[in-house]
């Protein structure tokens, strides 16, 4: 059986080469200003430098390759569905609802279905995460962000 690890990587790096091929033809800006091309380059980037370390680490492995099957046994699917479901839900009420409050709600109840952490715990973690992709794309990167039912106060 082929090693699947070694398969997915090589189209996660023509994937990501193709990604950063793409982007060159926007306009790529500055650190300081970036363009329609600056994110998407490097998100191309470290989607194949990530699938070269993944294929690297997959030759140097002795276990056998796993199949399909053995990836997937013994997976919780109802948190599966729960976690599909909650990200179907973000995507429709992201507009009407603003990226802070969506996002914020989102990051709550995934937090939440991994269980091991505490409602004061969860909420904390959600508030910082938000707030924090909040100051780096609305702020720094000045990327319009959907604002939702808080239009007139952000």
């Amino acid at each position: 059986m082929p090693n699947l690890d070694k398969i997915s990587s090589l189209f996660w790096l023509a994937a990501g080469i193709g990604v950063m091929f793409l982007s060159i033809r926007y306009d790529f800006g500055t650190f300081l200003s970036p363009g329609a091309g600056f994110i998407t380059f490097f998100a191309g980037l470290f989607l194949s430098l990530f699938s070269i370390i993944l294929f690297i680490s997959s030759r140097k492995s002795n276990e056998p390759p796993k199949g399909l099957r053995e990836l997937w046994a013994g997976k919780d699917w109802i948190k599966v569905g729960y976690v599909v479901g909650l990200l179907l839900t973000y995507t429709l009420f992201l507009k009407s609802l603003g990226f802070l409050i969506s996002t914020f709600l989102l990051l709550l109840f995934l937090f939440k279905a991994k269980g091991a952490y505490t409602w004061l715990k969860v909420t904390l973690l959600s508030l910082f995460i938000t707030t924090g992709a909040f100051l780096i794309f609305q702020i720094w990167l000045k990327v319009q962000l959907p604002k939702g039912i808080l239009e007139g106060i952000i």
